[in-house]
């Protein structure tokens, strides 16, 4: 997986790969983009996607021993602009990206990255089996997402 260089102040925490600690990811992000300028819909925005991730992590990257796992959640803040990391060092997949979720989709699946990718300006992901996974995001201020 290739290392971002972004610019700007980088925040990190270490939580529990429990859902009760969403919440605390979900304010991590939302007061960060708060103050690098970002609007509520910008905020509201990430504050999904980062809920979608992080319930992936616990459903996916584990199985049933995500309790007693860790996952990360790496930010890097600038005006106007928050890049986004999510990863896990769970049993990840192989594949350069994971089948896309639609609405449409034949298969019952969940419709996590198919939000993040609506919700976010940019959406990248990294993964192979028994490395990890990463979905790395940016959301921009105000910016209008294009299709992915």
């Amino acid at each position: 997986m290739p290392e971002p260089t972004p610019e700007g102040d980088l925040i990190e925490l270490r939580l529990p790969c429990q859902a009760r600690y969403i919440a605390v990811a979900r304010l991590a992000v939302s007061g960060i983009a708060a103050r690098i300028g970002l609007t509520l819909d910008d905020v509201e925005d990430l504050k999904v996607a980062v809920s979608e991730a992080c319930t992936n992590v616990i459903d996916h990257a584990f199985g049933s021993c995500a309790p007693d796992q860790c996952m990360t959640l790496r930010c890097w803040a600038r005006e106007g602009e928050l890049r986004v990391e999510v990863i896990d060092a769970g049993c990840g997949f192989e594949a350069t990206e994971p089948p896309a979720d639609r609405p449409d989709s034949p298969q019952p699946r969940g419709l996590g990255l198919f939000l993040i990718r609506e919700l976010m300006d940019e959406v990248q992901v990294f993964s192979s089996a028994g490395a990890g996974t990463t979905v790395r995001m940016v959301k921009r201020a105000g910016e209008e997402q294009e299709p992915q």
